[in-house]
């Protein structure tokens, strides 16, 4: 237990307390503080949803008010990651918080598949870091300065600056005091424009709603429910089934800009069905980051307030009384029967016999029926491969790319089957079917690269292309990253 811990400030992030009492604390390094707070060295520092906050509450003097229920919904981007998932999610990721593993979080949001790049540098406001100097002494990381897609700090109206040293940093472990972190080559996130910043303070005002609300968690298909209510009112689509996605799309992007999108991560393109837009306007069968809930309630005018408010649409689970074991009995009957009778056809043909009993078993027995059903048939290509064929063809193909890796004036990438195999896009073939291509196999052996072969063309390439000459062994090697 430690005797003393910052007390946070108003919006402050939780990481920036943890920071600040590492200096305070004249620990060296950040596994001192870690075993001070955590009683561990295994925490990782988490900027956004940090993890093992029931540690950290257990190891603070007792006269520390703070509870992890505080932390976690006022100094994290908790509300903010979970705004738009249903209760169930929100829960998990705030055990996880609290007591879980902290790899997990992010895998739990959903986002993970999700093609956004999102920029989780540490951020901050020149006139902020000036006027908390004046009013506490020492500045800190406000949270509303973190949220991924803020531009600009709201209070000032101002561009938000990247401390350099948050993407410079290579111990995951290691907290940057804001006051130490703060240097002359730090850079702007981005150049406003009226456009940008017009978008920046909806943007920031739905966001301090998020924040500082106490909103209900919604099911997913809530939210799509009432982005087609609005495409309706704007004219963008005729019901949940008629969409017209091509101007929707266009208009889209007319109200926002290429830049804009592209700084938020969420550009897209038109011709392409498979963008963001359309998938956030059909059934949500997977999470949307909150940018891209935001610039939809933006551009279809909600208020974010009376949106969280609302019952509209509000997708409820039915809920099934429980069945008797009598009625189990009767429909495992039918359906045995079924199979006996027509032992050589298929679920499919079975199924249309008594659909019935197919819907009761697939509801409320779905186990059973998937064990007493007939097994699927599987049937072989009746197309014979050509193997020689292929093999001179696949040849060709990875021969252009072997020449490519080798030549190429860029960081090396080391040549493996798998590489070499995803660059031809046929990643699946040289590893399931290499011992029916002979030639390629051949090929493939002789100029695949073992470990010591790729670290010794890292090395060659450092010294021609990064370091300077007659500097030190050590260099080389640690700019090529070889032990």
């Amino acid at each position: 237990m430690v005797t003393f811990f910052p007390m946070p400030y108003q919006g402050e992030t939780l990481y920036s307390m943890i920071a600040r009492y590492h200096i305070w604390s004249g620990n060296l390094n950040s596994k001192a503080t870690l075993r001070d707070l955590f009683n561990t060295t295994s925490v990782t520092a988490g900027r956004e949803l940090p993890a093992n906050i029931n540690l950290l509450i257990n190891n603070l003097p007792d006269k520390c008010t703070l509870t992890v229920d505080e932390i976690i919904k006022k100094h994290t981007l908790y509300k903010y990651y979970t705004a738009f998932l249903p209760s169930e999610r929100a829960t998990y990721i705030y055990d996880l918080m609290s007591e879980g593993n902290g790899s997990l979080i992010f895998t739990a949001l959903g986002l993970c598949n999700n093609n956004m790049k999102i920029d989780s540098s540490l951020k901050y406001c020149n006139q902020c870091v000036e006027s908390d100097r004046n009013n506490f002494g020492e500045a800190f990381f406000h949270i509303e300065h973190q949220v991924p897609g803020a531009l600009m700090c709201q209070k000032h109206s101002a561009e938000l600056y990247i401390c350099n040293k948050s993407t410079q940093i290579k111990n995951r472990q290691e907290y940057l005091n804001l006051e130490f972190s703060i240097s002359e080559k730090d850079t702007v996130v981005a150049t406003l424009n009226k456009q940008i910043i017009e978008h920046q303070k909806k943007f920031g005002k739905d966001i301090d709603s998020i924040i500082n609300g106490n909103f209900r968690f919604k099911e997913m298909n809530f939210f799509r429910e009432h982005y087609l209510k609005e495409l309706i009112h704007k004219g963008m689509a005729e019901s949940r089934m008629k969409i017209y996605q091509q101007d929707l799309l266009r208009d889209f992007k007319n109200y926002y800009g290429n830049d804009y999108l592209t700084l938020l991560g969420c550009n897209f393109d038109v011709d392409n069905k498979y963008n963001w837009v359309t998938a956030i306007t059909r059934k949500h069968r997977k999470s949307f980051h909150p940018i891209q809930h935001l610039l939809i309630i933006e551009y279809l005018n909600i208020d974010i307030k009376e949106l969280f408010n609302s019952e509209y649409m509000e997708v409820r689970k039915k809920i099934y009384k429980s069945k008797t074991d009598g009625e189990k009995i009767s429909y495992r009957e039918r359906w045995s029967k079924l199979g006996k009778d027509y032992p050589n056809e298929n679920t499919s043909f079975i199924r249309k016999l008594d659909k019935a009993t197919y819907i009761w078993l697939n509801k409320y027995d779905k186990k059973w029926l998937a064990e007493n059903s007939p097994v699927k048939k599987t049937y072989g290509h009746s197309k014979k491969i050509d193997w020689k064929k292929r093999d001179e063809e696949i040849l060709q193909e990875v021969k252009e790319v072997v020449e490519a890796i080798y030549n190429s004036k860029e960081k090396p990438e080391r040549a493996t089957v798998g590489v070499i195999g995803r660059r031809i896009g046929k990643a699946y073939l040289l590893q399931k079917y290499l011992d029916k291509m002979p030639k390629t196999k051949e090929y493939l052996q002789e100029k695949v690269e073992s470990v010591k072969e790729y670290q010794n063309r890292r090395i060659s390439w450092v010294r021609e292309n990064v370091t300077i000459n007659g500097e030190s062994e050590w260099i080389v090697m640690r700019e090529a990253g070889v032990r």
